[in-house]
């Protein structure tokens, strides 16, 4: 059973980076963070998602298929080898191809400039979005993947309304897009800043970081929402249903959470 999830795919990249580099490129973590964010919050990946599953009222049967059939790990299929201690890996042939594809995709967007890199990773991983949602649409049922999209689409705090299909639903504007663009451009700098002192590749980091980190995040979604016109707003609620927070992580809930 497969039971990486983003995150976990990433901090397996970054253990792989590090022992093969000696260092870690903070640029390159800044690539990588939005690019967990960016396929991380899609439907397919979401599907994978425990927490996700529960709200979904996914019966085992769909579970296991789901497990079986989406990859994992921006498709590094099921592991990555072995740990070494020391936060390293023991990574096995297989896996070290797959990590060194996704790296170079990494690499090819080192430069592009921070108001198109979403635009970018799409378009580098569309693979890595589309493939995972399919899949998953052949398992749930009608009203599962109704839920499990409106999910996606409130995910990322503020960037949640710059997502391609948000942005045409909610017909927002130039002066709109601009400003929505500025407070998430402000939220990932705030954030950069205190993930900085967060360990290697800004991942470790402390319970109170995580704290400051979910305030900034919140007064950003705040601040953002007040730039939706009333009408916006209203639609907005109809798109993303009753907000929902996805927690990350490896392991499932226990069954009485």
């Amino acid at each position: 059973m497969r039971k990486l999830f983003i995150p976990l795919a990433l901090l397996g990249l970054m253990f792989f980076l590090g022992e093969s580099s000696g260092q870690f490129d903070p640029e390159l973590g800044k690539v990588m963070r939005v690019a967990g964010r960016v396929i991380g919050e899609n439907p397919g990946s979401l599907a994978m998602n425990p927490g996700v599953q529960k709200e979904l009222k996914m019966d085992d049967d769909q579970v296991k298929a789901v497990q079986e059939k989406v990859p994992a790990g921006f498709g590094f299929g099921g592991g990555f080898g072995k740990g070494k201690g020391k936060g390293k890996l023991d990574l096995d042939d297989a896996a070290k191809e797959r990590m060194t594809k996704y790296f170079e995709k990494i690499q090819s967007l080192k430069d592009v400039p921070e108001d198109k890199l979403e635009e970018k990773i799409r378009e580098t991983f569309k693979e890595e979005i589309e493939g995972p949602t399919k899949e998953v649409e052949k398992i749930l049922k009608p009203e599962q993947m109704t839920r499990l999209k409106q999910i996606a689409r409130q995910q990322g705090g503020p960037a949640a309304y710059m997502k391609p299909e948000n942005v045409k639903d909610l017909e927002l504007t130039d002066d709109q897009k601009s400003k929505l663009r500025s407070i998430s451009t402000e939220l990932d700098k705030d954030v950069g800043e205190l993930r900085r002192s967060g360990g290697k590749g800004g991942f470790n980091l402390s319970p109170e970081t995580r704290e400051k980190i979910e305030n900034l995040t919140k007064e950003a979604s705040e601040k953002a929402a007040g730039v939706l016109t009333d009408d916006q707003k209203a639609k907005w609620k109809t798109l993303i249903g009753e907000p929902y927070t996805v927690r990350f992580g490896g392991f499932r809930p226990k069954k009485d959470d």
